[in-house]
């Protein structure tokens, strides 16, 4: 059986626990269409070409320009469904579930279903993404599950007893992907004009070197610091830049994210949202209590319920999914690095302040140890240290985003994805 995530900032086909396809929802319309990672290469080269809300119309709206054969909206998710067929090996009769985003709506998802059957791909069920990722971990009764797609961010109201239910959702626009690579690339461009006088963004194909670089060292490589280069005139110029600065770059946006939360609840970050510079720091000082789902939770989820999915012969959208009590629970997200001036280095077992770059004259001020009920700040005779506004007198526990201060130095606590 095969699994397809119709997230369009990260469409992936799997099948037998491999992925055979993984890249974003977006087109480049030239004589011949071309998908994903392909057409992102060329976004900033032929802008008016792109196409990137196809996905997320699902609808009869005009593409323009058009080419032969892509009219409209669903004409161009229908070609790239059949490009994801084709590059996946994917069979006219292999069993095929597909995962949508919660807030897809009743007319988008007939029409999904309309062009599946026209490009021959056997769909047994439609599920939604939040709800499947939740029937395959273990969630508090409530929680509100966050997600991010190519222009917004999902937020995804769950009940969870013996199903995995979905109670509501809601989009926020301005909080997706693309909009957020839009000021993670103005960020690097300040800083190129700055250090070196030469705006990146004034010439097509330079722009699109930063942001192929900035796309992969922050979505794939979760860089703790930037490292652009761009050749120009032959010659390069390069920067760094801390992904702190990125963080700022987003911090109104991720605030909007944090307003439409509402109320202090715990959050379920899908992969794609913890990897947001800055995202999980933002929420967790909003009050919101972290856990990080699995990157295979949509897929695990399906598969974990494909006997439920097939007893009925109607396909039908599921919201609501046997929940699986045997789960480990999601791991909370765990601090992994200390930032001081603008430098992240990791806490391991046994973080001396001493150690970090920007604070060898501390001595033994503090430490921080891995214990099994997790981290521990540990004062030391050295000097005082003061923990998010209060004197360090005792062995504390601490979490993402806290504050150490010492001898006019500022430490934060923090998460680096994938490190």
């Amino acid at each position: 059986m095969w699994v397809l995530e119709l997230n369009d900032a990260e469409i992936a086909a799997s099948r037998d626990g491999g992925v055979h396809y993984r890249e974003p929802g977006v087109a480049l319309l030239e004589r011949q269409p071309v998908f994903g990672d392909a057409a992102l290469a060329a976004a900033r080269l032929r802008p008016r070409q792109f196409q990137s809300q196809y996905f997320a119309r699902m609808n009869a709206e005009p593409v323009v320009p058009g080419i032969s054969g892509i009219a409209n909206q669903a004409d161009l998710a229908y070609q790239h469904l059949r490009h994801i067929k084709a590059a996946a090996s994917i069979g006219d009769e292999d069993e095929l579930f597909v995962s949508v985003p919660s807030t897809s709506s009743p007319e988008q998802l007939g029409l999904l279903l309309g062009i599946a059957q026209e490009a021959k791909l056997n769909v047994r069920a439609v599920i939604d993404s939040a709800v499947a990722a939740a029937s395959s971990a273990r969630l508090p009764e409530r929680c509100v599950l966050i997600d991010v797609l190519l222009h917004g961010a999902v937020a995804v109201d769950l009940a969870i007893a013996d199903n995995a239910r979905r109670e509501s959702a809601r989009e926020v626009p301005d909080v997706g992907l693309l909009q957020l690579l839009e000021g993670w690339v103005d960020a690097v461009a300040d800083r190129f004009v700055g250090e070196t006088r030469l705006d990146p963004l004034r010439v097509a194909e330079t722009e699109q070197q930063v942001f192929d670089q900035v796309f992969a060292q922050v979505l794939k490589e979760d860089a703790v610091e930037l490292s652009v280069g761009v050749e120009h005139r032959s010659g390069e110029r390069r920067i760094r830049l801390p992904a702190t600065a990125l963080a700022d770059k987003s911090a109104q946006r991720y605030d909007l994210l944090a307003r439409r939360i509402g109320a202090a609840s715990t959050l379920a970050l899908t992969h794609r949202a913890a990897r947001l510079p800055g995202l999980a720091d933002r929420l967790r000082t909003s009050g919101h209590r972290l856990i990080l789902l699995d990157p295979d939770a949509v897929r695990d989820g399906i598969w974990e319920c494909a006997d439920v999915l097939r007893g009925d012969d109607e396909i039908a959208f599921i919201s609501s999914l046997p929940a699986n009590s045997q789960a480990a629970a999601p791991e909370e997200i765990p601090p992994t690095h200390i930032l001081c001036d603008a430098m992240a280095v990791p806490l391991g077992d046994d973080f001396h302040a001493s150690r970090h770059p920007r604070a060898n004259a501390l001595g033994d001020a503090f430490r921080i140890v891995r214990r099994t009920s997790g981290h521990y700040v540990v004062p030391g005779a050295e000097a005082q240290v003061i923990l998010n506004e209060h004197a360090l007198v005792a062995d504390t526990r601490v979490s993402l985003g806290d504050s150490i201060r010492c001898r006019k130095l500022e430490f934060t606590v923090i998460h680096l994805e994938g490190k």
